[in-house]
């Protein structure tokens, strides 16, 4: 039994060892006086960087979680968003 105890806790040190992989970062800028407040930004964010704010209008409210995929960039019909990736991300 002793042998099983210690093939997990080896197990559970490699993993702790695996560094993790990075996610691209990125930044998301909403120009407010361009946006209609359609909602495509906010639904379908797949980070969930985005929410409205009381006039139904995109917000950064998690910053930290995006990844520049572009995705509400590509699909505002306003063009009232931009992306741009930070610095060290690939």
């Amino acid at each position: 039994m002793a042998e099983t105890e210690t093939k997990e806790e080896s197990t559970a040190v490699e993993k702790e060892a695996k560094p993790k992989k990075k996610l691209p970062r990125g930044e998301v800028h909403v120009f407010d006086n361009w946006c209609k407040g359609c909602g495509l930004c906010i639904a379908f964010c797949p980070q969930g960087v985005l929410e409205a704010n009381g006039e139904g209008h995109p917000v950064v409210a998690h910053p930290e979680l995006c990844t520049a995929c572009n995705w509400c960039y590509i699909h505002c019909p306003d063009l009232a968003i931009v992306v741009r990736k930070l610095n060290g991300a690939s």
